[in-house]
């Protein structure tokens, strides 16, 4: 059965973006993926101290990405807005209601 990674962004609980991509994209790149969308929305500041060594003196975690791990991992980044990834089988993406963005 194939499957995606379904990348959905949230502000607060209102969705604001989506993507349907290829499980050819390592959890590593899909990890980084999440991180540059979460930048988006960080000052200048934010993305320097987000950026330094965690035991650095400023470091500010909000780029960092936690792993949940239930019945499949989600990999989540940023604070609000938010984004998060996961896999995902055809059959449970087309019981979905989401806009992908085109690409």
């Amino acid at each position: 059965m194939a499957a995606s990674w379904i990348i959905q962004g949230y502000d607060g609980l209102k969705p604001i973006f989506a993507a349907k991509l290829s499980t050819v994209l390592s959890e590593r790149e899909v990890e980084q993926l999440l991180q540059r969308l979460a930048s988006r929305h960080l000052t200048h500041a934010e993305i320097v101290s987000s950026s330094l060594r965690k035991r650095q003196k400023g470091y500010r975690p909000l780029l960092e990405v936690t792993r949940e791990r239930r019945v499949r991992t989600i990999l989540s980044a940023g604070e609000n807005p938010h984004y998060i990834a996961s896999i995902h089988t055809d059959a449970e993406i087309a019981e979905m209601d989401l806009n992908f963005v085109s690409l």
